[in-house]
């Protein structure tokens, strides 16, 4: 009888392991969010709806909206609110312009230009805030370099105010924010093909038509981005206004400041910080909605 080999019965392959969806790579970051951001954000919310008591920054006492019916029923307050506001907004135009105005003059560059160009639109971010804020306080002081020249000019009989005023907060913010417009442009713009705007010109389209008809359309998301990372800055700037604009600069973050750290009032200081986000995230709601209104007609 001859023996014969049996083949070793098949094993079970293991199932394919099915990959790992890619929204649990973002986990880290969002708990990142929710324990550095979220939860303090939340916390400060919750405690603006409780009585005011300076010194008390914890859950204790019922809910009401006092604190809320206190802002909004003094004259001071709101109206703190809004120079915020207009301030931040005339900051942010400011920088729109100049910034696009350096996006192009880096576009239009030579290559050999380009990087000293590039160099001296970012020179100031190596530089300290606050030094940079101390030199315009020098620049624009009442016995400071301009009001020297006027006066040595005799284009001025006194020295003109304008530190501790709205306009040198405003000088200011747009001497911080100038690069971070520019470089949001500039990404915009390396996306175009040059040879676009130069066949327009050749077609017999003024400098200005291409501007207006070609580049800020092609750059809306670029400068939606700048628009939204200055307003973001400027609204919540605090060392500048607290330093140009003094004591009483009408800013809210200055405002804010005192609640915290001189009246020790944490709960209608939270009011002031919630009601300084909500009207941030409107705004910058706002211009990405009209961003997104214009270049929808793009995946057309």
């Amino acid at each position: 009888m001859a023996l014969t080999d049996t083949a070793p019965p098949p094993q079970a392959q293991p199932a394919p392991r099915k990959p790992l969806s890619p929204a649990w790579l973002t986990l880290p970051g969002l708990c990142f969010l929710v324990f550095v951001l979220l939860l303090p954000v939340g916390w400060l919310m919750a405690l603006s709806l409780k009585p005011s008591m300076p010194g008390a920054f914890t859950m204790e006492g019922d809910w009401t909206i006092a604190n809320y019916l206190r802002f909004f029923s003094q004259p001071f307050y709101y109206s703190t609110l809004i120079k915020t506001l207009w301030v931040s907004a005339l900051t942010t135009g400011i920088t729109a312009v100049l910034g696009y105005a350096l996006a192009l003059i880096i576009w239009t560059a030579s290559p050999a230009k380009r990087g000293w160009v590039v160099l001296i639109v970012l020179s100031p971010l190596l530089v300290s805030i606050v030094a940079r804020t101390y030199g315009w306080m020098i620049m624009l002081g009442d016995r400071g370099i301009l009001n020297q020249a006027l006066l040595g000019l005799g284009l001025i009989e006194e020295p003109i105010q304008i530190m501790y005023t709205a306009g040198a907060v405003i000088i200011g913010l747009v001497h911080v924010f100038v690069p971070f417009m520019a470089l949001c442009v500039l990404t915009s713009l390396e996306k175009i093909d040059p040879k676009v705007p130069e066949a327009a010109m050749t077609f017999g389209a003024s400098r200005w038509a291409v501007l207006r008809r070609i580049l800020l359309p092609l750059t809306v998301p670029g400068l939606a981005s700048g628009l939204t990372i200055v307003f973001s800055l400027s609204i919540s700037s605090y060392v500048t206004p607290a330093l140009m604009g003094g004591p009483r600069s009408g800013m809210l973050t200055t405002f804010i400041y005192q609640q915290f750290a001189v009246t020790l009032d944490w709960r209608f200081g939270a009011v002031l910080v919630t009601l300084l986000l909500a009207l941030t995230l409107l705004v910058l709601t706002s211009i990405l909605a009209l961003a997104a209104r214009m270049t929808a007609k793009w995946s057309k």
